[in-house]
């Protein structure tokens, strides 16, 4: 009977350890096995970074690179015109967009023909602070001041100039993107008054150039 007891508990002893030893080969084989998923909160921080590694490494050997993060740049150009029987308004603008924020220029070309014969021309810069918000279908808002610019009035054979401009307007456009590219369109409402119209001799014309107009634009975006 002696030597049963001392079987049982030898048996029971032997069956301790090799659940021991067991337990102790599985934590060792889960910390530093090659092929650790990391996938539970006990995983330690330098195994998934090991193991990002050597994903990274296996990809590049396959020739799969990392994607580079976008610039999140991009380039806006618009054109558009507004035309009567004797009146021409033409707008051409570009921008540089980064994330949300863009800045650009507008240049704005004016001819028209009024009473008597008199002619009426002007060429005007605005500066523009734009904001765009949205992905795939996008909303641009902008504001638009300017302080240089030439204009010209003929009567007969007298020339009237000047470049002593203020304007101010706003954009409001939309955009859908496909791809890198993006398909803009765009109202811009704007005004401008030139002042101290002159011709030669110092000879003042005594009226200011006034211009008001609303045109839309059609535009193309590039991203980067």
């Amino acid at each position: 009977m002696l030597n049963i007891k001392h079987l049982k508990t030898l048996l029971i002893f032997w069956i301790l350890i090799m659940q021991y030893c067991v337990f102790t080969e599985t934590l060792m084989a889960k910390k530093y096995s090659p092929i650790n998923r990391c996938r539970d909160a006990w995983c330690w921080h330098e195994d998934r970074i090991k193991r990002q590694e050597l994903i990274e490494l296996a990809q590049r050997k396959r020739g799969i690179h990392k994607k580079r993060d976008p610039l999140q740049l991009k380039i806006r150009a618009f054109q558009g015109a507004l035309v009567s029987d004797q009146s021409r308004m033409e707008n051409q603008s570009i921008a540089l967009h980064w994330k949300n924020w863009g800045i650009g220029q507008t240049q704005s070309n004016y001819q028209t023909e009024g009473q008597y014969g008199i002619k009426y021309e002007s060429t005007t810069h605005n500066n523009d602070l734009l904001y765009t918000f949205g992905r795939d279908f996008n909303f641009t808002l902008g504001v638009s001041l300017g302080n240089r610019g030439k204009a010209k009035v003929q009567f007969l054979e007298h020339y009237y100039q000047s470049e002593q401009v203020e304007s101010q307007g706003f954009h409001l456009g939309t955009g859908m993107t496909w791809g890198i590219f993006e398909i803009l369109i765009r109202r811009s409402s704007l005004d401008y008054q030139y002042s101290d119209l002159e011709r030669q001799g110092s000879v003042k014309l005594g009226k200011d150039l006034k211009v008001k107009s609303v045109v839309w634009s059609l535009g193309l975006g590039l991203s980067f």
